[in-house]
Parts: structure tokens; C-alpha cells; sequence
């Protein structure tokens, strides 16, 4: 699942996935619920750090050929 949201606003999603389980309100069902969530998030976070790794690796390389 895509989304359009920022890398900040995913982080601060899975922040708030991630203080539910620190709660009182805890039951076993939704905490399924919510670990596959954060861990759908988590993962399309690490996508996107890894697609912006790659634009600057190439925008390294390029500098250092023009330079």
C-alpha cells in the first residue's frame, strides 16, 4: 500500500503505532491489527530512505564528474 505522505508524517505515524502498545487500552486482536500496520509503515518507510540513497549516490557521482 502507497501512500503520498512525507517520511516525517510516516515516522510520526509509527511513532503513535508504536506508544499504543505502551497504553492501557491493549487487547490482543488489535495489537495484531496495529504491528502489521506499523510494520507495513516501517517498511515503506525504508523504501523511500533507500530510493533517496540512491538519488544521492547519483548525484554524487555526477559531481564528481563534472568536477
Amino acid at each position: 500500500m502507497k501512500n503520498n505522505m512525507t517520511i516525517k508524517e510516516q515516522l510520526q505515524q509509527l511513532d503513535e503505532l508504536i506508544s499504543w502498545f505502551e497504553g492501557d487500552d491493549f487487547t490482543l486482536e488489535e495489537a495484531v491489527e496495529k504491528f502489521q500496520a506499523a510494520e507495513q509503515l516501517a517498511e515503506e518507510i525504508r523504501q523511500k530512505l533507500s530510493s533517496l540513497k540512491g538519488d544521492i549516490t547519483v548525484l554524487g557521482q555526477k559531481f564528481d564528474t563534472e568536477a
